[in-house]
């Protein structure tokens, strides 16, 4: 038992240090809008992509409904992890916000599309096979990703929910529209293996009409972006090596479970909570010493 100031003073000395939070972005490596009036349709290279309600009216055509518009989105991650290594090590980090970066157009030049205020909710979809297309709203093809297709890209099992969020609906011709997306811990351990991130947004409110710009927009317009901010790896509160805001007996698995591997490989740095470089009892008695704490 002598031993333990000492160990407990090691651990104090070893704990991660802070370092300021790091932004990286990314423009859709495609996107594409799919229409309910329009079921086998595909929009991949229009200038805007759309997000509305079946009572939502056209912009042009005020008299006019124009019907159910649903998005796609899809980002890529291996560009954001490497840029995220690069500034704290391989894996050394995590992630604090995503932020889904819209441009609402809100006088649409195309009859097409609707405008009306009211939310939509930004959903992370498992399927990663949907083609992008080449249709246009006054062009429209069969070669990508149409309404019809919907039943079998989404999935409700899988499929999950990252918030609802506003529209502009108004003021000045391109507004900007950011939502703060939810993070759950599945979706932070997704990026950072750099596998692509699927979005799909689909109005809440029946008079919705929303139309933003896609990767396709043209004159030096924004694009859409997702920005990823990490900070250095840290336990939302010590001993907590799932990472659940919590310290239990799930911690205690977590780390069991982990006993004697490497703490550079994975999710292996979380099991590693008194920072030594090592998995071993030690990291055990170190959650064990704070069983029934919770973030503050």
């Amino acid at each position: 038992m002598r031993i333990l100031p000492a160990f407990m003073a090691l651990v104090i000395v070893a704990l991660p240090a802070t370092a300021a939070p790091f932004t990286v972005s990314v423009n859709p490596s495609a996107d594409a809008f799919v229409r309910e009036l329009q079921p086998d349709g595909n929009f991949g290279k229009a200038g805007g992509l759309s997000v509305s309600g079946p009572e939502a009216y056209s912009y042009l055509w005020p008299s006019e409904q124009m019907g159910r518009f649903d998005t796609l989105i899809r980002f890529p991650m291996s560009n954001v992890v490497a840029a995220l290594d690069s500034h704290f090590g391989v894996q050394n980090w995590r992630i604090t916000e995503v932020a889904l970066n819209l441009t609402e157009q809100t006088r649409p030049n195309n009859p097409m599309f609707n405008l009306g205020a009211g939310t939509f909710e930004v959903r992370w979809i498992a399927c990663n096979t949907w083609a992008e297309g080449t249709g246009t709203p006054s062009a429209p093809t069969t070669d990508g990703v149409r309404f019809a297709d919907m039943p079998s890209i989404l999935n409700a099992a899988t499929d999950v929910t990252l918030g609802s969020f506003p529209s502009a609906a108004g003021g000045e011709d391109y507004v900007p529209v950011t939502c703060r997306l939810s993070v759950p811990l599945a979706l932070s351990q997704h990026v950072k293996t750099g596998a692509n991130v699927n979005l799909f947004l689909t109005a809440v409110d029946a008079g919705l009409g929303f139309t933003f710009n896609s990767r396709e927009i043209s004159g030096g317009r924004e694009r859409p972006s997702l920005s990823v901010t990490a900070d250095v790896r840290a336990w939302p509160v010590d001993g907590d090596a799932n990472l659940d805001c919590r310290v239990n007996i799930l911690d205690l698995i977590f780390v069991r479970n982990r006993l004697n591997q490497d703490p550079t490989s994975a999710d292996n740095w979380q099991a590693d909570v008194n920072t030594d470089g090592h998995i071993n009892v030690l990291d055990l008695i170190f959650v064990r010493n704070r069983l029934n704490t919770i973030c503050p």
